[in-house]
């Protein structure tokens, strides 16, 4: 069993066959989430420190540092935009009319219970909002 440590992301490897070698930590850190589908075992990020979790089941999201801005709204109410997310799945590509305009986004799940946690902007179509594309919602 090795460990790896990834910008606050603790991430088990269960075998040296996991990942072919060399690799770099971003490459294994994605192919890791990747994966956890068709693992047939969930494994779980763990993070350190101040962080945001699912409300159902408590999984680890994202941490307080990756949180780029409070001010953003959803259709239950606030949401927060952050830089990384972990644990969570993504649907179907869709576009999106939002009060900022036209976005493709895809929505995010959490891994543990399938709860809808938010969405990924994809990719904006006003030039005044590409700051999103790549970037998480998690609603409140």
């Amino acid at each position: 069993m090795r460990f790896i440590w990834y910008d606050h992301l603790f991430i088990f490897i269960l075998s040296s066959h996991f990942f072919q070698a060399p690799f770099s930590l971003i490459s294994a850190e994605k192919e890791f989430i990747n994966n956890i589908g068709s693992m047939g075992r969930l494994f779980l990020i763990n993070l350190e420190g101040r962080m945001y979790t699912c409300k159902h089941c408590q999984t680890h999201l994202a941490v307080y540092s990756d949180l780029i801005s409070k001010s953003f709204h959803c259709r239950t109410g606030k949401a927060y935009l952050f830089d990384k997310v972990v644990n969570v799945t993504t649907g179907e590509k869709e576009e999106r009319m939002m009060m900022t305009g036209v976005h493709t986004v895809v929505d995010t799940f959490c891994v543990r219970c399938g709860s809808l946690v938010g969405w990924r902007y994809e990719i904006a179509h006003e030039k005044s909002q590409k700051y999103k594309e790549g970037r998480f919602i998690l609603e409140r």
